[in-house]
């Protein structure tokens, strides 16, 4: 069966440091080490299982898409009226009537 999500990179490279870093960690923090034992293990056991039956993920999800459907819409607007707005500045170089408001070689 295959899982609902994957980790992406940035995760997974978050994960591996804190791997890394536990054969330090006792000589640091020797108090705390139980518990971060058991916050790696969650974090690989648990998290995921966590995320997908409380439907955190799918959420995240769905206000991801919705936020990014938002950034598309004001991006596209923006791009239409600066095409807009060039193709009317040629038309106004290349027309013969010259307004006399324009500067003098527009």
């Amino acid at each position: 069966m295959r899982p609902e999500f994957e980790y992406g990179l940035i995760a997974k490279g978050v994960f591996v440091a804190l791997v890394a870093i536990l054969p330090v960690f006792p000589l640091v923090w020797p108090q705390h080490l139980s518990a971060y034992i058991v916050f790696l293990l969650f974090l690989l056991f648990g998290l995921r299982p966590l995320l997908v039956k409380t439907g955190l993920y799918r959420l995240w999800n769905d206000v991801g898409a919705g936020v990014e459907q938002q950034w598309d819409k004001k991006y596209l607007e923006k791009r239409a009226a600066d095409i807009d707005r060039k193709v009317k500045s040629e038309s106004f170089h290349k027309s013969r009537y010259r307004d006399p408001r324009l500067p003098k070689r527009w």
